[in-house]
């Protein structure tokens, strides 16, 4: 009876101690923030400008929860990292103005939404560039 109710406990305790993804690992994301001008949001041929979208909030998302678990801001030359991850899934996103021209659609809140998976605990996942896209 002892040993059925040790075998239980450790079982919990193993089950328990599964790290989820999140911090406390040694792996990172990082990425590029671009922005694109446009005179009209919905015409790509209307594009007066493009550069590192300085000072953006970027968002992730680990696992499966619904709201966004950390947030970092771009640096002066667009860039961004998260830093210190464990293995898992991550949802990345940025919003951008609205390119698809939808009526009563925020123009100002279209998230571009990209996800990953750790899969090393020391692995360095690099998104390269996310564009966004404002109107002038």
């Amino acid at each position: 009876m002892r040993t059925a109710l040790f075998l239980l406990c450790a079982g919990i305790f193993l089950v328990s101690c599964e790290k989820q993804p999140g911090e406390g690992g040694g792996a990172s994301i990082k990425g590029t923030i671009m922005k694109e001008v446009r005179v009209v949001l919905s015409n790509p041929g209307s594009v007066v400008a493009t550069y590192p979208a300085a000072d953006e909030d970027v968002f992730v998302i680990f696992g499966d929860n619904l709201s966004p678990d950390e947030r970092v801001l771009t640096s002066y030359d667009g860039q961004f990292e998260f830093q210190f991850l464990r293995r898992g899934n991550y949802t990345i996103y940025v919003y951008s103005g609205d390119t698809t021209g939808q009526v009563g659609v925020d123009q100002n809140r279209m998230p571009i939404i990209r996800e990953v998976e750790i899969t090393e605990r020391r692995e360095e996942i690099d998104l390269g560039e996310i564009w966004i896209y404002d109107e002038n």
